[in-house]
């Protein structure tokens, strides 16, 4: 064999165990790089859409006060211990037309309850714009996008296969001397914007809740996903199948998103001093603050 043949072998022998393992190593570390930024790119793409939702939800409530010179009810004719048959109608049934599901608000029966036969298959219609693509911590009794069999008994019951929703109304902020009710999308009561004397920049009317059960009134035909709210975002200080009751919740990292009065959404840090969120929860306070701590 001639030394120039004796050298081409050679050459042509391929990695060796050692070269190998340092290009697996540095394929690695550049994917472990990589990852995080991936990750966020599609977060930053979900919040966008999510941001979007909630765009859609503003103009749609904007529509509904142009026609009837009021937002509209959070929660009517509630079902209580006075009012067992209530039907408990969500302000989400009466803003379909307003976004463009007109055809699922005719199929509504508004005469009969939210849970009832007559609007199972209304109440199961999933609405894209009413959900967060965010959503990924689910209530523990929230397995799919809606209700299903929930005692999984086989048979249709009261409340099975209901869509959920991933916003809340805002009905106000409990504590810190603030009164009942303080809100905007309430109990038997609609509110028109001659009402927010604290400004419609500056009054939250809906509002990341996402992740909720059947529980915890996430279906978006219960008028029951008002939510009150007393605590900080993302607040964690509960057990973790509390995290969702009713109050500013959502995955994005570090807050959750909000639509004011006037149609605008902001992202609202979980760090937000707690005066300055119940100033954006109450329609009438008065407060000075109310934009302090938010991000455009």
């Amino acid at each position: 064999m001639t030394r120039f043949a004796a050298k081409t072998r050679r050459l042509s022998a391929g990695f060796t165990l050692v070269e190998l393992l340092v290009v697996i190593a540095i394929v690695g570390l550049l994917v472990a790089l990589l990852l995080p930024a991936v990750q966020a790119s599609r977060e930053a793409a979900r919040r966008s859409q999510c941001s979007n939702h909630l765009r859609q939800l503003g103009v749609g409530l904007q529509g509904y006060h142009d026609t009837l010179a009021t937002f509209p009810t959070g929660a009517l004719d509630r079902k209580t211990g006075a009012n067992p048959q209530g039907r408990q109608l969500s302000w989400n049934v009466f803003l379909l037309p307003f976004v463009e599901e007109r055809g699922v608000f005719d199929l509504f029966d508004c005469g009969s309850a939210y849970n009832s036969a007559a609007n199972r298959d209304a109440g199961g219609t999933i609405i894209h714009v009413y959900l967060c693509p965010s959503t990924s911590t689910l209530a523990y009794d929230r397995k799919g996008p809606t209700t299903g069999d929930q005692n999984g008994n086989g048979a249709w019951n009261a409340g099975d296969d209901l869509a959920f929703t991933d916003y809340g109304g805002n009905f106000g902020f409990s504590g810190l001397g603030k009164p009942y009710m303080n809100g905007v999308l309430l109990y038997d009561r609609a509110i028109p914007i001659s009402q927010i004397t604290d400004g419609t920049a500056h009054t939250i009317i809906v509002a990341e809740d996402t992740g909720r059960g059947a529980a915890f009134d996430g279906q978006w035909a219960n008028g029951e996903n008002i939510f009150d709210q007393s605590g900080p975002i993302n607040d964690r200080s509960a057990p973790s199948y509390l995290w969702q009751n009713n109050e500013m919740w959502s995955d994005h990292p570090g807050g959750a998103q909000a639509l004011f009065c006037d149609a605008s959404v902001r992202f609202l840090h979980e760090d937000m001093d707690l005066e300055t969120l119940a100033a954006l929860c109450t329609r009438a306070g008065d407060e000075i603050l109310a934009r302090s701590g938010d991000t455009p």
